[in-house]
């Protein structure tokens, strides 16, 4: 059983979030949150789709609190989202987070208690991720995972410390740009360039943003902080919504997921992998520039 409150959020894949809830199933956590938007205005045959969604928290079959958010109205894939971790944590000081297209490993369920429970009250942690875009390369010779900025949300975990820093409309972006902003973040010039003129998009047009968006507001929440993630040295999460509903299928999604091996071996030291993190800019967002517009598009028009 993992000890840590799992939040299951989806919307209306009812065939994704049976794979992920049969995971969830061998887990068992004594705590899950499922939250599910509503249908949209004029969508045919999705308020089937979506009830189905909802009538899969009806296969809880072992002993586990049962928490339950059906939104009366569409909140999108912004505000939905960033109010159903909100929701669950009124009640917790650490989550377990996993959306409809998110399978975790068993592996992810360990990895994220032990995690939590060893940087609770390190100030320096402040997200725990089980997408590891690299395993198997240096980065993880002698040691089972990494920190670093670039943590990403395809299943993850935090704390209530943290998502308190979190801000749908960015109120606080001018004076963090005034002030050096992601120039004070990133050791290379190009990383900072690059946040910079996201951070700074989303947030001149944030009425806009903000019905679609929620984890680049997160993202800029735990930066602005000096806050380190984890990544571990096995990737831990399958995504099984490419080519189907906001993503795209591009070997940025298409990942094989694995078990750690054995008991997890910690870094000597909690500091940040500069290599990692410019050999990660340069595969993914330098040189992957071109895929990651073709994916924030396609998410915008779904």
């Amino acid at each position: 059983m993992t000890k840590t409150p799992v939040l299951l959020i989806g919307f209306n894949r009812p065939d994704t979030m049976k794979e992920v809830f049969k995971t969830v199933r061998k887990a068992q956590p004594l705590k899950l949150y499922y939250a599910v938007d509503c249908a949209r205005i004029g969508k045919i045959g999705e308020e089937e789709k979506v009830d189905a969604v909802k009538a899969i928290i009806q296969d809880v079959d072992w002993p586990c609190e049962v928490k339950t958010l059906f939104q009366s109205e569409n909140r999108g894939c912004g505000y939905g989202p960033a109010e159903a971790i909100s929701w669950a944590f009124e009640n917790e000081d650490r989550l377990i987070v996993l959306e409809d297209d998110c399978v975790p490993t068993q592996s992810f369920f360990l990895f994220c208690d032990e995690m939590l429970d060893r940087y609770k009250d390190d100030k320096r942690v402040n997200i725990i991720s089980g997408r590891s875009h690299h395993q198997g390369s240096k980065f993880f010779d002698n040691q089972d995972y990494i920190f670093t900025h670039y943590a990403h949300t395809w299943g993850w975990a935090t704390w209530k410390r943290v998502w308190n820093q979190f801000d749908m409309k960015m109120s606080d972006y001018p004076s963090f740009a005034k002030n050096g902003g992601t120039y004070n973040v990133f050791f290379d010039k190009k990383e900072a360039q690059f946040w910079e003129k996201q951070f700074t998009h989303v947030y001149n047009n944030i009425e806009q943003e903000v019905s679609h968006s929620w984890d680049m507001q997160w993202v800029y929440a735990r930066l602005k902080e000096g806050g380190l993630g984890i990544v571990p040295a096995h990737n831990l999460i399958s995504n099984i919504g490419a080519g189907n509903g906001t993503h795209t299928s591009t070997a940025f999604v298409d990942i094989s997921a694995s078990e750690m091996p054995g008991d997890i071996r910690h870094p000597e030291y909690i500091i940040i992998n500069r290599d990692y993190e410019q050999f990660h800019f340069d595969a993914l967002y330098k040189r992957g520039g071109l895929l990651l517009r073709i994916y924030n598009r396609i998410k915008r028009i779904y």
